[in-house]
């Protein structure tokens, strides 16, 4: 059965103030010594203990409210009900996060790892480029901060992430695709971090929900009122045998999630199943990257506040491009798992199919299809076809007094098809007709060389 997301429209919710973005509360990191990549899950034992020098000691200093206690005997885990992607070779740099940028740690991580699951090898993703890449002023439509606003202390979310990567580069990579993993159970995010790399996501925060038992950092916080969401981390993993007492608040249960940190303490962060992950204004990823592709086309800045259009069983947007080069894939957001998609390259007068081809996806979110021969091209369209809605970039939105979002669309750009007839999306016309502002189609053309 198709399980329904609107994905993106759960960024932030009217009425909520922007500091519930994720900011872990604008208090950084303790400063640390340069860490060597880490290539195996450290684990609390005689024969394994923590470095301190990678590793900050508790201190009251950072925040007096994180409560520290030594247990008589250390836990060790078991092999039965645990699992750390780093015992399976993934590899990635422990970073602080400095101010409020922890979204962009865990979003970097996610990519880090996914893309070693993905491809032979590695890559690094500093979290500066990629803020700096997400808040840059030099573009025409996408987020921007008011001016004054410190992007470093602000905040912000994994989904400006996605939708600034899908259209850009970053040391060469692009954005390839972005799974939401909202309200999925426990067993589904398993498979996910196994199949996808580490998952990032938001948690509640309170300093008096945290403690350290031995060696382990941990958090139980199984009731968070609204304000306590603003911290995100990446999951790594699992430990079903965690124990329960290893929490400042006792747990229900036994078991925790096997996460990465990047505020105090900078590290391992092993949070009780108990405690829920954000579901609302930060939702749940899976991001990956690639170097496959070496252009992007597109006229969009991401789906954010604006639900799918739908014109009737299955609704039909098209992107007149005009870029010469070899076209490879193809980039747009599903709003429903198990989608079946139909991509056509088209005359650019939108009469005549070139090439056709069935895609399937799996899960909602972004996606990049590879089209099963390349074309060159130069000035021509590219049509898909949704079951469930077309992805739109909608109106332009005022997230809060220090972010914003700006939507421009152009006539010749984007059409949709209503009634046999194509309407272009800039117009006011189209827009009443469909009963909201769509701006341009969230389609996206990928080229090779």
């Amino acid at each position: 059965m198709k399980n329904s997301r609107k994905w993106s429209i759960r960024i932030i919710s009217s009425g909520i103030a922007f500091a519930m973005l994720a900011g872990c509360g604008k208090t950084p990191a303790p400063e640390q010594p340069a860490t060597e990549p880490l290539t195996e899950a450290p684990t609390a034992s005689e024969e394994t203990t923590i470095d301190p020098s990678a590793q900050p000691e508790p201190s009251t200093k950072n925040n007096s409210l994180i409560k520290h206690h030594f247990n008589e005997h250390e836990y060790q885990h078991g092999e039965d009900g645990y699992y750390n992607l780093l015992d399976d070779g993934v590899e990635f740099e422990l970073v602080g996060q400095l101010s409020g940028t922890c979204w962009v740690c865990a979003s970097a991580c996610a990519m880090m790892t996914a893309y070693q699951i993905d491809n032979d090898g590695t890559i690094n993703i500093d979290q500066i480029d990629l803020l700096n890449k997400v808040y840059r002023d030099d573009k025409e439509e996408g987020v921007f901060l008011t001016q004054g606003a410190d992007k470093e202390a602000l905040g912000g979310a994994g989904i400006f992430v996605v939708n600034e990567l899908a259209n850009g580069f970053i040391d060469g990579m692009v954005l390839d695709r972005a799974i939401d993993a909202q309200n999925w159970t426990m067993e589904e995010v398993r498979e996910g971090i196994q199949k996808y790399g580490a998952l990032y996501i938001g948690i509640p925060d309170p300093a008096s929900k945290k403690g350290t038992h031995d060696n382990y950092y941990t958090m139980n916080c199984p009731e968070p009122s609204e304000g306590e969401f603003d911290h995100s981390i990446a999951v790594l993993g699992w430990d079903d045998s965690f124990p329960k007492e290893y929490f400042h608040k006792p747990a229900s249960q036994n078991g925790a999630w096997i996460t990465y940190n990047s505020n105090y303490p900078l590290g391992y962060f092993y949070v009780s199943y108990d405690t829920p992950f954000d579901q609302h204004y930060d939702t749940p990823l899976f991001m990956s990257v690639t170097k496959e592709y070496s252009k992007v086309a597109a006229y969009d800045c991401g789906q954010w506040l604006t639900e799918p259009v739908i014109t009737g069983k299955a609704t039909t947007t098209a992107n007149i491009f005009r870029e010469e080069g070899t076209l490879a894939a193809v980039g747009t957001y599903t709003s429903t798992d198990d989608t079946d998609l139909t991509i056509q390259i088209m005359t650019p007068d939108l009469k005549k199919s070139l090439f056709s081809q069935e895609c399937h996806a799996e899960r909602a979110g972004y996606h990049v299809f590879e089209l099963d021969e390349t074309m060159e091209v130069g000035e021509y369209a590219i049509a898909v076809t949704y079951p469930n809605g077309a992805p739109v970039e909608g109106t332009a939105e005022e997230l809060d007094t220090a972010l914003y979002t700006d939507k421009t669309s152009k006539s010749g750009q984007s059409y949709i098809l209503v009634d046999g007839k194509w309407l272009d999306m800039s117009e006011e016309q189209t827009w009443k007709q469909l009963g909201c502002e769509t701006n341009n189609a969230c389609i996206k053309a990928l080229y090779i060389n």
